[in-house]
């Protein structure tokens, strides 16, 4: 129930992503254990215009951090290591009603417009 209410949530909240930004509709995605656990999700947005990619994820496997929103500029890198994480929450400090998912959205509108425009890149390091 967490992983679909995880999902609805966040195409609901990230739309802003692809209304007011132009970016493509979000391709979904999870990782899974060979035992059948899915262990994340996460949501995809890119832009090939501008070369961005906005990745919304979340992860519930035991060793893993939780709840992120993770910026790429593909044509430097997509690998993990070079992702820049702009946004986090604790996988035990998530609510049981996603708000973080609101705070989540409302932070990479007011403090990362002019990335998710492709005027501006962050460095990773």
């Amino acid at each position: 129930m967490k992983r679909k209410n995880f999902i609805e949530n966040s195409m609901n909240i990230f739309r802003f992503i692809c209304k007011d930004y132009g970016y493509l509709d979000p391709v979904h995605s999870f990782s899974q254990h060979p035992n059948g656990v899915i262990t994340s999700d996460s949501l995809e947005y890119r832009n090939g215009s501008i070369d961005r990619l906005v990745v919304i994820y979340n992860a519930y496997h035991p060793n893993d951090y939780g709840f992120e929103v993770q910026f790429y500029c593909p044509s430097i890198s997509t690998l993990i290591s070079d992702k820049v994480m702009v946004y986090h929450v604790l996988k035990e400090d998530q609510d049981i009603d996603q708000s973080y998912l609101k705070k989540a959205a409302r932070h990479i509108q007011e403090n990362y417009q002019s990335v998710l425009l492709g005027n501006d890149w962050l460095n990773s390091t």
